[in-house]
């Protein structure tokens, strides 16, 4: 038997993201998400969700909408309107000298350690005030540096939730994870065949008694996805493949259990 964790991001980003994911959860092979807990339509999206057969984690945002904290409590982490930096800010504004194990590491790490820490704190506490229960799981959304990694790892261990981190460096992704999620301009997201891409390549590789992940961003396409990320037209490719019967079928046909992070605990 072949173990492979479906995952798709950034639920909560937007009401049409959010949408998508429900989608690929109820009619395709999505079996864990995590929330964006500090959005506009955050809260609307936790209701909607929050008693659906999926693994609801967390992703630890700090580069898209309001903080949960107090801005003045995080200065370092927000603009003069109390909004995130966006990723694409801090990567022009700070020298990178390497990236590592996912890890990107600056010249100086732009998120102040206790900062970060409080922030991803207040990020869990609001979940767990939400959803009424801890997060399954812990995830980096965009950025990870030395200081979103400790903090989000010493989180982790204080309530008890799993780190994806652990899962992401001790098993093998299929290749199309990271394919185009970064700096891709449009007309990259159009051309890329997601579905195809793992049929052809990805699925056909994993060896028996191995478990493997797929990390995806799935989503219906909404004005308020262009106002907060750059990837945007891709999560329609990632919803078409979690949603395609060949896919559905290759994954029955080749005794690959779908599995969530409880399986990994």
């Amino acid at each position: 038997m072949i173990q492979l964790l479906v995952q798709s991001d950034d639920y909560g980003i937007t009401p049409g993201v959010s949408a998508g994911i429900r989608e690929g959860i109820q009619n395709g092979i999505i079996r864990n998400t995590g929330i964006f807990i500090n959005m506009p339509c955050s809260y609307q999206a936790a209701q909607d969700i929050k008693n659906m057969d999926v693994c609801l984690g967390i992703d630890i945002n700090y580069v898209c909408g309001k903080p949960v904290s107090d801005p003045k409590l995080i200065p370092h982490l927000v603009d003069e309107n109390g909004d995130f930096y966006k990723s694409t800010d801090i990567s022009q504004k700070h020298k990178i000298v390497s990236y590592e194990n996912l890890i990107t590491t600056f010249e100086i790490d732009p998120y102040p350690y206790h900062e970060i820490y409080l922030e991803t704190e207040n990020q869990v506490k609001r979940f767990i005030e939400i959803i009424g229960r801890l997060p399954e799981y812990i995830h980096p959304h965009s950025l990870l540096t030395p200081n979103t990694y400790k903090a989000a790892q010493k989180i982790a261990q204080k309530y008890g939730i799993y780190h994806s981190m652990d899962m992401m460096l001790h098993y093998p992704c299929l290749p199309t994870t990271f394919m185009g999620t970064k700096g891709s301009n449009l007309q990259d997201q159009i051309d890329i065949d997601i579905t195809k891409h793992l049929l052809e390549d990805d699925l056909p590789v994993l060896k028996n008694n191995q478990t493997y992940y797929y990390i995806g961003h799935c989503g219906y396409i909404d004005y308020q996805l262009f106002e907060e990320t750059t990837l945007t037209l891709r999560r329609i490719k990632d919803l078409q493949a979690m949603l395609d019967k060949d896919i559905i079928s290759y994954i029955h046909n080749h005794d690959i259990k779908l599995i969530t992070y409880k399986n990994l605990k």
